[in-house]
């Protein structure tokens, strides 16, 4: 829907290939921009009930919240101009003063476009409390015009339509929430390693750690995305786990001129 480090725009369709299509509650327990969800074939979960956004980053959450009531959040937004250094870096500083905080009782749909606004114009979403604003000098369409087009749009429309709830909850908590043997939950935690670039975040390896030990616990079934690292293959050995993996590009590391760097994504399954 957005740039966002770590998002699955460019990979998700290889995600989506592997979810079972028997589920009845599909559950992203780091839901980032929910990329995984939005490359799905929706049509052919004919028994999918529940579709669960979940995000520990409330901003990340508001959002959501916003995009569900699409139609009143494009009447907001429609009229905001994009390619404005002086408003990026004001949102900027309010959305990332340290005594800023959203209510997510409901839509804040303020909060919701200044936050788009901000990582839309940023390199691929990446650390944006810090990152400068990108000029496109007139060359490009800004990827916050595009927000503004996929608010308006049938096709994303759809997607939206099925969003029945939003939680800002630790990835836990939201496991043991929704957890059921016609579950199915999508884990795309911030590697490790590269848990700094993320906002709103504070994810090191025993967090890690507590996340193979959620997982190896729960009645229904998972898809985990990670870069491999050497404790990996201790917690989901490959005898009792199905490792899957692609070489991709990272497009957050593309550089002017140069081919973007390759790495090798681990998907690991309990099925």
């Amino acid at each position: 829907m957005l740039s966002y480090i770590g998002g699955k725009s460019l990979i998700g369709k290889w995600i989506k290939d592997y979810i079972p299509t028997d589920i009845e509650t599909f559950v992203e327990c780091f839901g980032g921009m929910y990329w995984v969800f939005f490359s799905m074939d929706i049509d052919k979960y004919t028994n999918l009930k529940n579709v669960v956004y979940n995000d520990f980053n409330p901003l990340n959450a508001n959002i959501f919240n916003c995009v569900r009531s699409y139609k009143e959040f494009y009447e907001i937004i429609k009229e905001i101009p994009s390619q404005k250094s002086d408003l990026f870096y004001q949102y900027q500083s309010e959305i990332f003063h340290p005594n800023f905080k959203v209510d997510l009782s409901k839509p804040d749909y303020e909060t919701g476009y200044k936050y788009a606004y901000i990582i839309s114009q940023v390199w691929s979403g990446t650390n944006p409390q810090k990152s400068k604003f990108i000029d496109l000098k007139g060359k490009y369409k800004s990827k916050f015009d595009t927000f503004k087009d996929k608010l308006k749009s049938l096709k994303w429309q759809e997607f939206f339509d099925k969003i029945n709830c939003v939680e800002n909850m630790d990835f836990q908590d939201v496991i043991k929430k929704y957890d059921s043997k016609s579950t199915y939950f999508y884990c795309d935690p911030p590697y490790y390693t590269t848990e700094k670039y993320y906002a709103n975040h504070d994810f090191g390896l025993e967090t890690h750690n507590r996340l193979a030990d959620c997982l190896k616990s729960i009645d229904g079934k998972f898809s985990l995305s990670y870069y491999d690292f050497p404790q990996l293959s201790e917690w989901f050995p490959r005898e009792k786990y199905k490792w899957i993996k692609r070489e991709f590009s990272k497009a957050a590391m593309a550089k002017s001129g140069k081919s973007q760097t390759k790495a090798t994504e681990i998907l690991i399954m309990n099925y």
